[in-house]
């Protein structure tokens, strides 16, 4: 991320987001439940994107997919 231009950094994790939020479709049978848990995990809630950053800040070692992956199946399951 320190590499990234700042104006790419959250169109970067919204996509991270989005391949969580599709394969979460596909493996709930398209059932929408979890992917739309994804999305509210992201998109509405307030200063989300800044736990993501901090995340990333704390586990430089770990693949960005990783790191989103963790913090959404906290709130949202497998």
């Amino acid at each position: 991320m320190t590499e990234m231009e700042q104006s790419d950094r959250f169109p970067f994790v919204a996509g991270i987001v989005e391949g969580l939020a599709y394969a979460r479709y596909v493996s709930d049978g398209q059932q929408t439940e979890g992917m739309g848990c994804i999305y509210d995990w992201f998109y509405e809630t307030e200063g989300r994107i800044m736990q993501v950053y901090e995340a990333f800040e704390a586990f430089p070692d770990h693949l960005p997919g990783t790191v989103v992956a963790a913090l959404v199946k906290r709130d949202c399951g497998e």
